[in-house]
């Protein structure tokens, strides 16, 4: 008995064991099932991108972006190589201490590469997009990337990858047409994504690199590379399907780089204002300058630096990222008086030989109103040529009272000002036009009305609003007799191998139908202006008949007024056409002329058809003076 029981013992024994060992494996095997689960399941998407970082990564290429060259070929925007150090935070170790290692980089002066709040930040910003690389340091040197890939063994997760970053040749000359470029902002990042954009890439922000976006991207590429554990490019992976990037188009612009140039620096640095230059039977923007402007390459440079100019450019109470070309609305003063010229003649209330009532002895008086012209000696009796030779503002006066707002307003209208030209730049204005109906509405919670007085200030360009490519558009239609054009910078568009896409063919605003005798008296108006005795003489050119008009608008902000002149040339047949307007800077006939002189003066002496023309006039000179002897 006492063997049998042991026996029975012994047995029941193993048996508990057999149960706790069957109870051990079923737990580790429950554990291992739990942590299967988690692997492959709750965490499975992001360990297969894990696993697939160990042996390869799918690596963009991005697209080349096109090229702005202007209308003779010659380079506006380019690309050039950048070298930026990025974080790819999955590849980063857990406790490492990366901030650290990073901050014993040193410059060539023996300084460190990286402001060590600024780097804190951005690692910890570069978490939330884990798989995406994150720019710590842009367009870093050549030693920098060396000694980035010396130590790559001691830096997991640092990569250096190499990008393409916008260079504007002219600089601050062109800013305003050309634009700039910049990253793409954060709450703005989502919408794109839907477009095709990804995070870090560069967008245009204003100018023609932000109107023709699209047509400048491109398509990325794609392609597989294989990289080691601290993310390391070893190369691209054999067999694997590489699909190649298809570069942005080109665009050539209308401008002329030289015209452009000679135009930036007739209009003096320490002026506030714009030169547009237009060809007046196309619409084609020949240059267009505003000043102050802006090196667009600093939006290029790292992000030190960029901050740095930032600051002082958005600080700048002259607001120098305004193109003032297309925002710019100044009252078009004595310029606009051409329009009040041909609302007469278009309405036949005058002709070119008729007199007002009252000549001009310095001033004009209506009901209370003492209104004085710009010449306090007075200019006498005039017709309406005259008065537009001398600019009397007596002469119009009696003018807008005679035609009325109404007329004055339509015939604005049919040149085309009070409204966005739709030039192809974002952010035109569209200036204002005066009239009964809109002063009232305009000023209804002033409780300010129209008033009779209102319709003489109007006719001399007082209550009006204009830019200054309104002001060129208007003296090209004033110069051509038939059309007013729509501006335009866009010439043509070729892929990145010369091939034409597309071009771009002149788009007529408004007919303007007015009999060839009322085209050829406004003409003969320009003309007298730049005669002896006119207000515009510092605009002529040997050689070259030149029609033009001054104007000096009133500026409730300072004491001197605003400074305009806009001309045309040749006056029969004209080929260019020019519009000035200086803030701030005094008469138009001795600020803004000259401006647009040297701007005419380099167009006829080496633009190729500038100087055929003016090798005619001068032959033409030569004739006539052999037929008087």
């Amino acid at each position: 008995m006492p063997i049998l029981s042991h026996f029975k013992d012994d047995q029941q024994e193993r048996r508990i064991k057999s149960i706790n060992l069957i109870i051990v494996a079923c737990i580790l095997f429950s554990i291992l099932i739990i942590r299967l689960v988690y692997l492959q399941i709750i965490t499975g998407a992001e360990n297969h991108k894990l696993s697939l970082g160990n042996a390869m990564q799918l690596k963009i290429i991005k697209a080349p972006r096109g090229l702005i060259f202007d209308r003779n070929g010659k380079i506006l925007a380019r690309n050039r190589p950048s070298y930026s150090i990025c974080i790819l935070p999955y590849k980063t170790k857990k406790g490492y201490k990366l901030i650290d290692k990073l901050m014993l980089i040193r410059d060539s002066l023996g300084m460190p590469i990286f402001d060590s709040l600024e780097l804190v930040a951005k690692i910890r910003s570069a978490k939330n997009r884990r798989f995406d690389p994150t720019r710590l340091k842009e367009d870093v040197s050549m030693d920098i990337v060396s000694i980035i890939e010396e130590h790559s063994m001691e830096l997991p997760g640092i990569i250096v990858e190499t990008e393409s970053r916008r260079e504007y040749p002219m600089g601050s000359k062109a800013f305003h047409v050309i634009g700039y470029m910049s990253e793409i902002p954060e709450d703005q990042f989502d919408s794109l994504k839907k477009l095709g954009y990804r995070y870090g890439d560069l967008i245009g922000k204003a100018g023609i690199e932000a109107q023709y976006e699209e047509v400048f991207r491109g398509k990325d590429g794609q392609e597989y590379v294989e990289v080691n554990a601290y993310g390391k490019s070893m190369g691209p992976i054999k067999d694997m399907p590489r699909i190649e990037p298809i570069p942005g188009n080109n665009i050539y612009l209308t401008i002329d780089a030289d015209l452009q140039n000679v135009a930036n620096d007739s209009l003096n640095d320490t002026l506030k204002g714009s030169v547009v230059v237009l060809e007046p039977n196309s619409g084609d923007v020949l240059a267009m300058v505003s000043k102050p402007s802006v090196d667009p390459n600093i939006f290029s440079a790292s992000l030190d630096l960029r901050s740095k100019n930032w600051i002082s450019v958005a600080t700048n109470p002259a607001q120098p990222l305004n193109n003032r070309a297309i925002t710019g609305v100044y009252p078009p003063g004595s310029t606009f008086k051409l329009v009040s010229a041909a609302a007469g003649l278009i309405s036949k209330k005058v002709n070119p030989e008729s007199y007002m009532p009252a000549p001009c002895h310095g001033s004009y008086r209506f009901g209370n109103r003492i209104a004085r012209c710009w010449d306090n000696k007075g200019h006498g009796y005039l017709n309406l040529i005259d008065a537009i030779k001398k600019s009397c503002d007596v002469y119009f006066y009696q003018l807008g009272l005679r035609l009325g707002d109404k007329i004055i307003y339509n015939t604005s209208l049919l040149y085309g000002l009070g409204k966005q030209t739709g030039i192809d730049l974002p952010g035109e204005k569209s200036g204002w036009l005066s009239g009964e109906e809109e002063y009232n509405e305009k000023f209804k919670k002033r409780g300010w009305k129209w008033t009779k007085g209102l319709e003489m200030d109007m006719a001399i360009g007082q209550t009006q609003l204009v830019t200054p490519l309104q002001l060129a558009s208007l003296i090209a239609a004033l110069g051509n007799g038939k059309y007013v054009y729509k501006p335009h910078l866009l010439k043509e568009i070729r892929t990145s191998e010369g091939m034409v896409v597309s071009q771009y063919k002149p788009v007529i605003s408004h007919v303007l139908n007015i009999d060839s005798t009322i085209v050829c008296a406004l003409k003969k108006g320009l003309q007298e202006v730049m005669a002896a005795g006119g207000t515009g003489g510092r605009a002529n050119i040997p050689n070259i008949p030149v029609g033009g008009k001054t104007g000096s608008a009133e500026n409730p902000h300072s004491e001197l007024t605003h400074a305009l002149f806009m001309a045309c040339a040749p006056i029969d047949s004209p080929v260019i056409a020019v519009s000035v307007i200086a803030e701030n800077a005094g008469h138009g006939g001795s600020v803004a002329a000259p401006i647009a002189g040297a701007v005419l003066r380099y167009f006829f002496s080496n633009n190729s058809e500038g100087k055929k023309i003016s090798e005619y006039y001068s032959q033409l000179k030569e004739k006539t003076k052999t037929v008087l002897r």
